[in-house]
């Protein structure tokens, strides 16, 4: 009996959970893998902490090839009013990652229901949603033995028609920094500011120092996004503070230019300083959010099969500035992601978000049929 994954997809959907604390989202999932599997005692199950990861011996294998699915929710409020909402407050599947498992565990029945000339592998990936779960789960070595030749995700998305897919060669997504500056100065009564460090206005001098590393330091042709949406500081509106803390992020689209991006912004933070007589204290966290660089040579034989497949409608995908910690995951394997599309008016992370659920059969019926033509089943 078929997977019903409109079912499974609601029953997820109702049991939200973030990051590392996915287990009553493992225990559904793993419920209907234990199924799928009782009659192949060849597949090979293995957990790092929330995740699980399933290898599937081919007959006669060339490659092995892996599909990954994201698990954790937000920490959002669903206001959708659906009879199927989440039942974990502050919780919500506002970024379509229910749908991300359930075509996985869909694509998982059909590679199963047939001997296949390559290996599979299965990931089931905890904490995306800014744990870094992909970096987490890679440095582990858990993947290691496996040698994955080919990693594939999707994403779903409002911004495209239901059945539509979309995906380009390079780069797909930016990767994100988050950037974390604490400027420490004297404090003093405001009415004798001779006798202070202050904090406040290094930080706004900083604040406008900083943006020259987007206007005059990186390509201007090529997209880039540096944004401190949070500033903290003081105590009294009659003393100047003792410290100021920015909080930021920078989005670009190589490893390249996120690089330069992290000098520049380090050198300009504690130059403006020095120039006020302050300390700055700096932390930038990046390593799990690399740009989604989809392998050219994969991604071109995906678009090709894609364009000829008369289930969905394939589209050239523009870059995007969102992140993903797959990013991390196909720096380190050659691997790509696309967009399916589930229509919608509300965007992802939304706290109304409310897909189109039909297309994850279709999906899963484009995959089955990428995936034996790549193993040459047919």
């Amino acid at each position: 009996m078929a997977l019903d994954l409109i079912a499974i997809r609601r029953a997820l959907h109702q049991i939200p959970e973030t990051c590392f604390t996915e287990n009553e989202t493992a225990a559904l999932l793993l419920s209907h893998i234990t199924e799928l599997i009782k009659d192949r005692p060849d597949v090979q199950v293995s957990r790092y902490k929330t995740g699980i990861i399933l290898y599937i011996p081919g007959k006669a294998p060339v490659k092995t090839i892996g599909w990954r699915a994201d698990m954790d929710g937000l920490p959002i409020s669903e206001k959708t009013d659906l009879p199927f909402a989440s039942r974990h407050p502050g919780k919500m599947h506002a970024c379509g990652h229910d749908m991300h498992m359930t075509v996985g565990l869909g694509l998982l029945e059909r590679i199963l229901s047939a001997p296949r000339k390559n290996n599979f592998l299965f990931l089931f990936q905890p904490a995306e949603e800014g744990g870094g779960g992909g970096k987490e789960l890679y440095d582990s070595g858990i993947l290691n033995p496996f040698r994955i030749d080919e990693l594939y995700g999707l994403h779903v998305s409002p911004e495209w028609k239901p059945g539509e897919i979309a995906t380009k060669p390079g780069t797909l997504f930016a990767s994100a920094s988050l950037i974390r500056i604490e400027f420490i100065g004297k404090p003093a009564h405001a009415a004798m500011p001779h006798l202070s460090i202050d904090p406040i206005v290094t930080a706004a001098s900083f604040i406008m120092a900083v943006q020259t590393v987007v206007s005059r330091n990186l390509d201007p042709l090529a997209a880039r996004v540096l944004t401190f949406g949070m500033i903290e500081g003081g105590e009294a509106g009659n003393a100047v503070a003792k410290s100021c803390t920015l909080r930021g992020t920078m989005r670009v689209l190589t490893k390249e230019l996120m690089d330069l991006g992290h000098e520049k912004v380090e050198k300009i933070a504690n130059n403006t300083a020095a120039t006020f007589g302050a300390e700055a204290k700096i932390s930038i966290q990046t390593g799990a959010y690399l740009p989604v660089e989809n392998n050219p040579e994969i991604t071109a034989r995906f678009i090709r099969f894609a364009r000829s497949y008369s289930g969905l409608t394939f589209r050239d995908a523009p870059i995007t500035m969102t992140a993903e910690d797959f990013g991390y995951l196909i720096h380190n394997i050659p691997g790509m992601m696309f967009w399916l599309g589930v229509g919608g008016t509300e965007p992802l992370h939304s706290d109304r978000f409310n897909p189109d659920e039909s297309v994850m059969v279709r999906a899963v019926d484009f995959l089955e049929k990428y995936f034996t033509n790549e193993s040459g089943d047919q």
